[in-house]
């Protein structure tokens, strides 16, 4: 019988299929980079925002706190695996 491989953690990702699946495992864990740039000397508002910019959403003119990018992130992946689309939220739509 063959080991078990490692247990996935919050920050490792687990194995994905599909063409979504490339840019989800590109996106790091937010937390630990966060904490990290913390660690470095960054404000938490600079941190928030290099972090922002390392998952690729826009960091000119906006200021990012961490919550509001793991927000983003989240419907960003619910949009990708089609959990939720242009209809949602429409008051014409029926229940």
């Amino acid at each position: 019988m063959a080991a078990p491989g490692p247990t996935p953690t919050r920050t490792t990702p687990r194995r994905r299929t599909g063409s979504t699946v490339a840019q989800a495992s590109l996106t790091p864990a937010t937390r630990p980079v966060y904490r990290l740039l913390l660690m470095k000397g960054m404000t938490p508002a600079e941190a928030a925002s290099l972090t922002a910019f390392i998952c690729g959403l826009p960091t000119s003119d906006l200021k990012w706190s961490l919550r509001q990018l793991n927000q983003l992130l989240f419907l960003r992946r619910m949009q990708e695996t089609g959990r939720f689309g242009g209809t949602d939220g429409d008051p014409r739509r029926q229940h």
